[in-house]
């Protein structure tokens, strides 16, 4: 048997004795009886009730019990013990990456069924030293969000500081580089991709990408700044781990739609200067459904959000004034354009500095070679954003899901007052694909796959001067457009496809 082969089946049967499951949590405690002994030999039935799903254990000889691999749900949580009554405890909240301590108590008697209303959610949790932050289903669905940006619910860390707009890029967690800090989706790294939730492509590229789920496909999400477990190898800032929402055994479903316009603002600073207000049109809309496809077994959820943005840029720029049309000398001798007999070619370039509708404005003296000129002029950004997951149920023993979202978006800048406009493509995407089996009530099984893409493209507009092929003055070297550039203003003379493709693979083995 080859070396790799050895080492896959050693990670596979590998026992998880540390909890490192971030996008599930665990449930752990003892059971007692009113004299406060342990229990031993406790039947635990852990169920969910979006889906229905069941798990079970047994007390040890301590009294002790633990139930890993949970998805962050509700759960009711039912002990039977022999010459004890029957415990349920229900609204059992289990945050994502969270080890909810649930401590239970049984009472003599026989077939009689004693009913609880769990308070877990407010205990203290004693089991990690970390600082950490659990946003859950009611708070994404209802704290209000400048943009829907998902990002700025990481604020909710402790630690947690916004050095700019808000969005990811932005974020620091006590005083680390945004560089260092970390999402992933379902346990799959994303950090490498676009950040391209709905209204976030601005214009630029940065490097690394980075990609935001829709808040539609957002289930509840977990956020580590300090202090955190060995695990969280990959970065010293902030560890986001975001769980996206599945189906259930209802159907359910949402359909949203949120508008801005320049009807509703007042006038900013620069708007009264030029004495006309910015145009803005914003439209952000969408929806969700999810629901069962075969009740008890298959479940489904997908989600869909539009942004459509059109706002108005106002522009102030230095640019090439009449006089320099002119080869008149500078007070040192030297023409200002040479007189050869590319020149004119040179001069008729001049005029694609200035959008014929730009407004010159008054300059002080010694600048008659330069204008400077104003210009109000149309921005347009336009996203799609697309999620679906699926879960199946194979047996009481086996299960998987499959979940997949993409952004198309497009962001179209002006240059200026220069009359010439970028547009700037993305299409980021993040998709996973995991298979669990429960081997015993003490030894689970689970294998995951993630998958992250993104596609960028950066239109640029050539230049066409009578005898000047501008096009051959610019080359592409590993995806980057190169950029001819005459008196500060860039010329793109081409197309650029920059993009990568990162892989995540992981496989994992747990034994409570």
């Amino acid at each position: 048997m080859s070396s790799l082969a050895l080492a896959f089946a050693a990670l596979c049967l590998m026992p998880l004795f540390a909890f490192a499951q971030s996008d599930q949590g665990r449930i752990v405690g003892a059971v007692r009886d009113p004299n406060n002994a342990v229990v031993p030999g406790a039947i635990i039935t852990v169920h969910n009730e979006r889906t229905g799903e069941e798990r079970t254990v047994t007390t040890n000889e301590a009294g002790l019990y633990q139930v890993t691999a949970l998805k962050p749900a509700t759960y009711t949580v039912t002990v039977a013990a022999q010459s004890f009554k029957t415990t349920k405890t229900t609204e059992v909240q289990l945050n994502v990456g969270q080890e909810l301590t649930l401590d239970l108590m049984v009472q003599p008697g026989l077939a009689e069924t004693v009913d609880v209303v769990s308070s877990a959610e407010l205990a203290l949790d004693t089991s990690s030293a970390s600082m950490t932050a659990n946003v859950n289903p009611r708070e994404v669905a209802g704290l209000p969000l400048n943009g829907r940006q998902l990002s700025q619910l990481y604020l909710q860390a402790p630690g947690a500081l916004n050095s700019g707009s808000g969005t990811f890029g932005d974020i620091r967690f006590n005083g680390r580089a945004v560089e260092q800090n970390i999402v992933r989706y379902d346990g799959v790294e994303g950090t490498a991709i676009i950040d391209a939730s709905p209204g976030n492509l601005n214009g630029e590229v940065p490097s690394p990408f980075r990609l935001q789920s829709s808040l539609e496909n957002v289930q509840e999400f977990r956020v580590e700044s300090s202090n955190y477990a060995a695990e969280y190898g990959t970065g010293t800032g902030g560890q986001v781990n975001v769980v996206t929402k599945s189906g259930g055994n209802q159907f359910h479903g949402s359909v949203f739609e949120y508008l801005r316009n320049d009807a509703l603002d007042a006038p900013n600073f620069f708007d009264n200067i030029i004495g006309q207000k910015s145009p803005l049109r914003l439209n952000q809309f969408g929806g969700s459904a999810g629901g069962p496809v075969i009740k008890g077994k298959t479940f489904f959820f997908l989600s869909y959000e539009g942004y459509r943005l059109r706002a108005g840029i106002n522009s102030t720029e230095a640019v090439p004034g009449d006089a320099a049309r002119i080869c008149a000398p500078a007070p040192n001798g030297v023409p200002c354009v040479e007189a050869n007999g590319g020149a004119s070619r040179t001069l008729a370039l001049l005029p694609a500095f200035r959008d014929p509708h730009a407004v010159i404005v008054s300059t002080g003296t010694g600048t008659n070679l330069f204008d400077v000129a104003q210009l109000q002029a149309n921005a347009a950004v336009n996203e799609n954003a697309y999620a679906f997951r699926l879960d199946h149920k194979f047996n009481a023993k086996h299960s998987a899901y499959f979940r997949f979202f993409r952004d198309n978006g497009n962001n179209i800048q002006p240059e200026g007052v220069s009359g010439r406009r970028v547009n700037f493509v993305a299409n980021p995407q993040n998709g996973v694909a995991a298979f669990q089996s429960i081997l015993s009530p003490t030894l689970l099984n689970e294998i995951k796959v993630g998958y992250n893409s993104v596609f960028t493209r950066t239109n640029g507009i050539a230049r066409s001067i009578p005898g000047i092929d501008l096009s051959a003055a610019a080359i592409n070297i590993s995806g980057n457009t190169a950029n001819f550039a005459i008196a500060g203003q860039g010329t793109s003379a081409g197309t650029s496809n920059p993009g990568g493709l990162i892989r995540a693979n992981s496989a994992t083995n747990g034994r409570g």
